[in-house]
């Protein structure tokens, strides 16, 4: 899923993939990476489901 941030050159893209090696890979076929390499600023912030979250959450206080 990719969505475009109003009002600046950024766009956010939430991407499923089993390992960070995977992501890498797909990153640098980009054509936006492959046209312009160094100049393009990539952050990775890893997410987790807010279900998950809660459960282990849970798990913790029930202790």
């Amino acid at each position: 899923m990719s969505r475009k941030c109003v009002g600046s050159r950024r766009v956010i893209a939430i991407v499923n993939v089993p390992t960070p090696d995977l992501l890498d890979q797909i990153l640098l076929d980009l054509p936006i990476m492959q046209k312009n390499g160094q100049r393009v600023q990539v952050e990775v912030t890893p997410l987790r489901r807010y279900e998950d979250f809660a459960a282990d959450l849970k798990a913790r206080l029930d202790r």
